[in-house]
């Protein structure tokens, strides 16, 4: 049975409202990763974990519904200047966001997951979140894989730094998902990260080291192996909170 939103009829919608259906909206971007990645790098980070997420869900015997990735999204200036970006400005994003999340509580659904798979949509997938829950009091839920997939991140990463931009967690997953779309052959640790840690977060990353490949981390420690394994990480931890937020 086909977890996809849009595979649905109406009639079949309609029942997924009545049996209380988490809806999932994994959210990405296309934007330059380096010279090595895909500038879908986000959308299929956000795609494959979504599919992962709402798979395991089903197994969990938690009704569930995957909506199409949002491809397009807001990225700063300064990887705009490298092709492959497409962008859409920070209040359009929002907006869009917000109309989408609007008209999904106004068919009847009130268990909503956002997937945050680019950084610079944190701060307006939750200010969507605020705003749903001013106008309808329908409190949605922001996931982001990164964060979900941290503490096994940690034990296995071979780059002490870790990886903020095109590094070693972003090419492991794309070498997991889409191994063929991986250049190798370019990697560099010209952009390893350097940065004042103390700031990072603060201060926006790019404030805090220059880039010389749009990159921030160190690809050349990736692997499929860390890929794999942080993904079913931030999907078992993904379900965890689908399953405490149902119960509220």
């Amino acid at each position: 049975m086909s977890i996809y939103f849009g595979e649905k009829t109406w009639v079949e919608i309609q029942k997924a409202v009545e049996d209380e259906a988490v809806v999932i909206l994994p959210v990405g971007t296309t934007e330059e990763h380096g010279r090595h990645l895909p500038v879908e790098t986000d959308a299929m980070i956000a795609r494959g974990y979504a599919d992962m997420l709402g798979n395991a869900c089903i197994e969990k015997g938690i009704p569930v519904l995957v909506m199409q990735t949002i491809n397009f999204g807001f990225s700063m200036g300064i990887v705009r200047q490298w092709p492959g970006c497409p962008n859409i400005n920070t209040r359009t994003f929002a907006d869009y966001i917000y109309d989408i999340v609007d008209s999904l509580v106004g068919m009847g659904f009130k268990k909503i997951v956002t997937l945050d798979c680019h950084g610079n949509h944190d701060c307006l997938l939750r200010m969507v979140m605020r705003e749903i829950a001013d106008v309808h009091g329908v409190f949605t839920m922001t996931l982001a894989p990164m964060t979900l997939s941290a503490e096994v991140y940690d034990k296995m990463k071979k780059d002490p730094e870790g990886d903020i931009h095109g590094g070693e967690w972003e090419t492991s997953c794309i070498l997991y998902l889409h191994p063929e779309l991986v250049h190798q052959d370019e990697y560099t640790n010209v952009d390893a990260i350097r940065l004042n840690r103390k700031l990072c977060g603060p201060v926006s990353t790019w404030a805090l080291q220059k880039t010389k490949t749009g990159l921030f981390g160190d690809p050349t420690c990736a692997c499929a192996e860390l890929g794999e394994a942080v993904l079913k990480a931030a999907t078992e931890n993904g379900v965890e909170y689908i399953e405490e937020f149902r119960r509220v």
